[in-house]
């Protein structure tokens, strides 16, 4: 704990759990099995995000430890926001690394400090078939979806001779 941390009522959550600006998540009330003031051990999620366990009536529920602290200190979000951390680092829950913002505002603060993962287009269908510019049928409703003109026409084939039988 440190001297300047603030604690804050869990949004959801009052009476029983605190969250503190640092983004450290303490038990004030006690329970079957647990004490008041035990601080909560967060557990990194496979996203990369700290989640913590809180129980009530005994009934567990698993949170992102940053959302706890934006609810406590930034406020409810305006509908289509996200919690978005400065620094890109998902484990740094301090407040003042948090912001609301929206999907296209994480999405420029990932290319800001480089953790943006451009994903390779492919270069071949599931069938093996190259895509080239004469070999690749591009939807033109289909939201720009890219298909194999190979196995396309191979499918097209198929379909007739099952009507035919």
């Amino acid at each position: 704990m440190q001297p300047s941390e603030e604690w804050r009522a869990v949004v959801g959550y009052e009476g029983v759990y605190e969250v503190s600006n640092c983004g450290n998540v303490r038990r004030i009330a006690s329970a079957k099995g647990t004490r008041s003031g035990r601080m909560l051990k967060p557990h990194l999620h496979t996203t990369g995000r700290m989640h913590v366990s809180l129980s009530r009536d005994g009934r567990p529920v698993v949170r992102k430890v940053h959302r706890l602290v934006a609810l406590a200190f930034l406020g409810e979000p305006a509908p289509g926001q996200i919690v978005c951390h400065y620094d890109g680092d998902p484990t740094n829950n301090d407040v003042s690394n948090l912001r609301w913002d929206t999907q296209v505002g994480n999405h420029a603060d990932s290319v800001r400090h480089g953790t943006y993962y451009i994903q390779p287009k492919a270069t071949h269908c599931k069938r093996g078939h190259e895509f080239t510019a004469e070999n690749t049928y591009i939807a033109p409703n289909g939201g720009g979806r890219q298909c194999c003109r190979a196995c396309r026409a191979e499918n097209h084939r198929q379909r007739k001779a099952r009507l035919r039988t």
